[in-house]
Parts: structure tokens; sequence; C-alpha cells
């Protein structure tokens, strides 16, 4: 029998989409691959070969290292392609030299995958670049978990005097006692140090302090593994480099899109939404309210979906005058291919000045709880105005919101898409008995509203706004909030002289 051969895999810091070409090629050829503390699943998507959990953790082993390298000469002694899927770089503090060794010992072809380390990419991911021309010109990692018995072990007095930045991995559970030895070594405890934990996940946090305080911040904030230490200058850094993270209330089936448009503007988008969508039967008048109708409007593409999977529905508004107010509604009834009209302004005067003098009666289909804000100020000009509602907007129950309320004081920016989502979003914190600590990362965090209406229902629930976008729709918004961000006060240059870059 042909005898296999062992890959050494990195599978980087966490996202998927950080994992190499190479590796993810080596993943789809594997006969076998053994993995541990699988930092997404979706890694091993469209894997075909056999999956075997060795999840070492710390203190809590499923297989100890010797039995992992024996478990990938078994499998390569039987003629099969293995991938040692690992965390970071399979070299960097991750056993891989280890288990290249027991390959080679046993003459079992081998190949090593090289991975991103969080090393260097939890901080940048977190704003910190662990290296930077006027800051720090050198690095060091080290283990925070070192291997007792040791014949060399660290020398923290030598890593207290070296200039640049200090990188410790796997330190969760002694970092106290590592950070009081670097003090006690001679670093300055006023030297900047924080925290990544998770870094490339979803759920990513930063928690910054000094030498002399980020243990006791740490333990405040529940840091768990697996998370990293940075201690040096290049840490302020991430005052201005940091991306924001912004909280996505909308329904379910607008989240990848969503996500897709905050990340695209620089985002760390967090999906939570704050509502569901739920179908009303339809008046058995419909058609006749539509034929009465002079020109029928839709505001949202749940409206045209809805309404044009109804094939009466869809040819009864063949021969009618059609307003979109939007780009995103619009771009939805291109979609069945239907010509609309759209408003410069997606309000009640644009709507005014489009309808004035063409059409005297207008038809809304649109959700139940949708802002009268367009009705009454056309009303109020003299057209007649029948509203139909499609859908009802409901509490989405999904567990993503819940999370996003346990840890809202980690939100940057709250993004309020309807009035529902405002209401839906406090009545739930109410409801888990966290409103008083919800309402407290709101005052601290940049609200946004994607127009008038929104915005009045978060002065009426108690909220401040601070930034309306002159297009009601979400990408506008994202625009706006990149835009106050550039405006609010020259924090690159105030960084930049406390560093004396």
């Amino acid at each position: 029998m042909a005898i296999g051969k062992v890959y050494l895999v990195g599978a980087g810091p966490g996202d998927p989409e950080l994992l190499t070409i190479k590796g993810r090629k080596r993943l789809m050829e594997a006969d076998v691959v053994l993995f541990d503390r699988l930092l997404d699943s979706r890694m091993l998507d469209g894997v075909k070969g056999e999956l075997i959990d060795v999840g070492k953790n710390a203190g809590r082993h499923k297989l100890k290292q010797e039995e992992i390298n024996q478990l990938l000469i078994e499998k390569a002694k039987e003629g099969k392609i293995v991938v040692r899927l690992k965390g970071g770089d399979p070299y960097l503090f991750g056993r891989g030299g280890e288990e290249a060794i027991a390959c080679r010992d046993w003459g079992i072809p081998f190949e090593v995958v090289p991975g991103v380390t969080s090393a260097i990419a939890a901080p940048e991911l977190a704003g910190i670049p662990v290296t930077h021309r006027k800051v720090a010109s050198a690095l060091t990692i080290v283990t925070g978990h070192e291997e007792p018995g040791k014949d060399s072990p660290l020398d923290w007095r030598a890593m207290a005097g070296l200039d640049g930045t200090l990188v410790v991995l796997m330190g969760v559970s002694r970092l106290e006692e590592n950070t009081n030895r670097l003090i006690e070594a001679g670093k300055s405890p006023q030297t900047p140090a924080a925290m990544v934990e998770k870094g490339g996940w979803p759920d990513q946090r930063l928690i910054s302090g000094t030498l002399g305080d980020i243990a006791e911040r740490a333990k405040e904030e529940n840091v768990q593994s697996p998370a990293i230490l940075v201690v040096g200058d290049v840490v302020r850094l991430a005052e201005v480099l940091a991306p924001e993270r912004i909280a996505i209330l909308r329904p379910a089936g607008q989240q990848e899109e969503s996500v897709d448009l905050a990340e695209r503007y620089g985002f760390i988008p967090l999906s939570a939404p704050a509502i569901a969508l739920e179908r009303n039967p339809l008046p058995e008048d419909l058609l006749e309210r539509i034929a009465a109708a002079e020109c029928v409007a839709f505001t949202s593409a749940n409206g045209v979906h809805i309404a044009l999977g109804n094939k009466a529905i869809s040819r009864a508004l063949a021969a009618k005058k059609i307003v979109s107010i939007g780009p995103k509604t619009k771009q939805a009834l291109n979609e069945y291919d239907i010509q609309s009209e759209m408003p410069e302004s997606y309000s009640s005067e644009g709507l005014e000045r489009m309808l004035k003098g063409r059409y005297k009666s207008i038809l809304f289909l649109r959700s139940a709880q949708g802002s009268q804000y367009l009705s009454d100020g056309l009303r109020e000009a003299g057209i007649v105005v029948d509203d139909i509602p499609l859908y009802g907007v409901v509490n989405s129950s999904d567990p993503r919101l819940d999370r996003l309320i346990e840890r809202a004081g980690e939100v940057d920016i709250f993004a309020f898409t309807s009035s529902s989502t405002a209401r839906n979003l406090l009545e739930r914190a109410r409801a888990m008995g966290r409103e008083e600590q919800l309402r407290e990362a709101l005052a601290r965090a940049t609200v946004a509203a994607i127009g008038k209406p929104t915005a009045q229902e978060l002065s009426r629930l108690g909220v401040a706004v601070d930034v309306i976008p002159e297009n009601f729709t979400f990408e506008a918004m994202l625009a706006a909030l990149v835009g106050r961000k550039r405006s609010s006060g020259n924090a690159a240059s105030m960084a930049k002289d406390r560093m004396e870059l």
C-alpha cells in the first residue's frame, strides 16, 4: 500500500476567509482532517474527508499531543491524505513542529501550509498595527503559558527592557502573573496595553488600558480565551484605527446585504434582527381599491416582493402609474419588469411635487406599521390617500438580538432603519431586565435613524439621535456615519501629537 501524506495547515485567526487558498485546497483533497479549536465551523464546509475533533484547549485535552501524533502517523500509513488543521500558524506555538518531527521520525511525508498568525492579525483587526515606522520598529512574540520545566525559561527582565511591541499569546489564565512580572522587571505600569479577545471572530473585542491595570480590566470584562495581550505604544493607534461596531437591526432577510454594505464602508457589522415580517390577510376589495387609485406607491422592497408574488395583484398593477420610495424599492420593482418613478426626496413634499397636477389619488401598499408621515402630508395637500397593509412587523425572537442586548456596551453605532426596530429593541431589553444597561449604551454610542419618522419615534422613546441621512436608505446612512466620523474632530492629528509621530 502506498504511504499517505500529512499536511500541517494553518487555519488563520478565525475568519474562514482568512484561510489561505492553498490551505482550502488541501482541505478539499483530504481523506482525513484532524482539527482543534476551530474558530468558525464554516471552515469545514464542503470537506468530504473524515473529520476528527482532537479539541485541545487550556487544561482540557480530548487527546494528548502524543496521541495526536500517533493518529497522524496511523492515518498516513493507511495511505490517506491527512490534514492537521490548526488555528493561526502551525509553527507558532501550535505544536506543529512536534508533529512534523513525529512524521519525519516515522518516515511520513509532510508539508507545512503557513497560516495567518493571530499574533499579528488579531491586533490589526482591532486597529493596532504591531509595528509603525515612528512608534515601534520591533515585535516580540512570546507564549503566556510556558511549558514548565524548560531548560531556558522566558527572561521577563530582558523582555521588559526591549523597545517595540510585545505580544503575549495564550496568556489569559496567567495574565495578572505575566503583567506583574513585566512591571517587576522594570516595565512602566503606564505602558499602553490591550487585550484582543476572539480576534477574527464576529464577536471580537478590544479592551484597552495600561500594563498596570489591564489584568483588572480584563477580569471586569470577563475576557475569555482565545485572547492575546499587546503591550506597547502602538496600542494607542486603536483610538483612530479601530473599526466601529455597528448594530444592524433589520429583518433577517435583509441582514446579508446590510452586512456586506457595512463591511464595505469599513464597519464591523453585528447582525441582530429586531423585527420579523408577518404577512397580513389581503382585503376582499383589494383589486377594486387598486383599480380606483390613479397611482400606487411602494415604500419598501419587502412590500414589492409580497405584492408581486400575488399574480392577481401583479396583473392589476400592470396599467398603473407606480411610485417607488427609495432606490432599493425601485430595484425590487425592476426585478419584476415594472417601471416606476422615484421622487427626488422621500418625503410628503417630494411626493406632492411629483404628483401635483398629475394625480389626485394614491394607494400605498406597505407595512401595517408604516409611518403616516407621507400619508398625512399628502392628505393636507388635497390628495386622496388609501393604505393597504400587506404585512405586519413583529418581534423577531432572534437570539442574536438577545446577545446584542447583553453586550450592548460594546456597540459603537446603533442603526435604526424603522420605528419598529427602535420599539422592539427597547421592549426586548425591558423583558430581559436590561433596559437600563441598554439605555446607557445608547447614550454612549452613535445613534443613526434612517428618516424623520424613525428619529421622532426614538425621541419619543427618550433616545437621542445623532445622524439622519439626507436620503432615507441604509447605504446613505452608512455614508453619513463615515462623513460624521471624518468631520468629528481631527482625532488622527491629536493621536499623532500625543505619540509624537
